[in-house]
């Protein structure tokens, strides 16, 4: 890491690191004022992958000293990637420079999602909510949430739709794939007495003869799990669901 005064036009702005939803103009006037008045901000932040330099955190600044009319700008260097600085701008601005909004908190998630040179982690598999959530600096909730909204594949939908198998790295560094596409193909269902297979995709109650049922997908924070079953079975049967739960719960306890 270095800190140089880096030419305007050497700096690429185009490159999926901007991490906001859009510029603020009234915030660059008012940089742009404050530098003709010889006022100093901090450096920007640029990636260099040695042959381009990507700016991933300070665009306000940057687009400011060009309104200004100067041909130079203080950065702080790293050597890196454009993968690199894509990763390294989703949480830009989180303590400092204009407070980021909530669109700019789903651009960042939807970055990490989307764009195809971040949306896999090293092993190539796509990245869980909660490691979204460390990286763009926001809580593992809002991940969850703007998927269902947005309608991006989950982490496990994407791997079962891209592939029968998931990469992983061995102890010896090399790259290799575990398939997943036979796990539990063979496996029986668990019988009660009576010789009637129980499985969690067939009701127990309720019906004359037992009929397959859809799977239910709930998210990993109980909040939110209690409130998809609310929603989707209604008051009455959640009640009931919680009687039975209990007694399977008092099962486990012995």
């Amino acid at each position: 890491m270095t800190t140089e005064h880096l030419e305007l036009t050497d700096i690429k702005i185009d490159g999926g690191t901007q991490p906001r939803e859009a510029i603020s103009e009234e915030t660059v006037a008012e940089y742009a004022e404050a530098i003709r008045e010889g006022a100093a901000f901090p450096a920007v932040i640029v990636f260099c992958d040695g042959a381009t330099h990507w700016l991933v955190d300070g665009f306000h600044r940057y687009h400011a000293h060009r309104r200004a009319d100067k041909e130079t700008i203080e950065a702080i260097v790293h050597q890196g990637t454009l993968r690199d600085a894509i990763l390294h701008s989703l949480a830009a601005n989180v303590d400092h420079g204009l407070r980021r909004t909530n669109a700019d908190k789903r651009k960042a998630v939807l970055t990490m999602l989307t764009n195809e040179l971040v949306a896999t982690d090293a092993d190539g598999n796509p990245w869980s909510d909660r490691e979204i959530a460390r990286r763009c600096c926001v809580h593992h909730t809002f991940v969850g949430r703007f998927r269902r909204e947005s309608g991006v594949l989950t982490g496990a939908k994407h791997q079962s739709a891209s592939s029968d198998g998931r990469s992983y790295t061995t102890k010896h560094g090399t790259k290799s794939v575990m398939k997943t596409g036979n796990i539990n193909r063979n496996r029986s269902p668990q019988r009660k007495p009576g010789g009637i297979a129980r499985n969690a995709m067939m009701p127990t109650r309720g019906h004359s003869s037992p009929a397959r049922k859809t799977a239910l997908e709930l998210p990993h924070d109980p909040h939110w799990a209690a409130r998809g079953l609310l929603s989707a079975f209604g008051a009455d049967f959640v009640r009931t669901l919680i009687t039975e739960l209990t007694n399977c719960m008092k099962g486990l306890d012995t």
